[in-house]
């Protein structure tokens, strides 16, 4: 597989590492990381997940065509979840809040292999960093999105013109918009 991440994403990472990640231990370890599997990983889940999204439980949530796929940091565990909503106006498409929510990328192997810790007790370990660690996701997700959106898969899906892709950290925070496609 070809290379996910930019120069930008490392730009970002080694800034986030130098300014903002507090605790030695945890940047040493986030040094370590393998980051381009990372990639690989979030981008393999993803595109699995959306090859299989069930168009009839879209249709029960009263969603014929995507407007809006949201992905969404469980800040009660460690996988990223994936939303969608009908409406395309980005700024009003969240008015009727999550539908569906369904867990897409596990980061469980993650903080097992880096931290070893599940994924759910990772916040009493790595502390205020855990934090930082969404970010870094939050970079992966924006690099890899444009990979993503030419698979098959996000191709078969019933979108609207133009359909957005947006980012949170956590459910009730503003959501990034990250992607469109038309």
């Amino acid at each position: 597989m070809e290379k996910l991440l930019s120069k930008k994403f490392y730009t970002n990472l080694n800034d986030l590492l130098t300014t903002r990640v507090e605790n030695e231990s945890n940047k040493l370890t986030l040094q370590k990381v393998d980051w381009e599997k990372e990639a690989e990983n979030c981008f393999i889940y993803l595109t699995l997940f959306l090859g299989q999204v069930n168009i009839e439980k879209l249709k029960k949530n009263n969603i014929d065509k995507i407007g809006v796929i949201d992905i969404c940091w469980n800040e009660y565990g460690s996988d990223i979840e994936v939303d969608f909503m009908p409406d395309n106006n980005f700024e009003n498409a969240f008015a009727n809040g999550c539908l569906m929510n369904d867990s897409a990328i596990d980061n469980d192997n993650f903080f097992k292999t880096y931290f070893d810790v599940n994924g759910e007790n990772a916040w009493e370990q790595i502390g205020d960093d855990y934090h930082q660690i969404i970010l870094i996701f939050y970079y992966i997700i924006e690099d890899i999105i444009a990979a993503v959106a030419r698979q098959e898969e996000f191709k078969n899906l019933p979108k609207k013109s133009p359909c957005h892709i947006g980012f949170a950290s956590f459910h009730d925070e503003e959501r990034t918009k990250i992607f469109s496609i038309k």
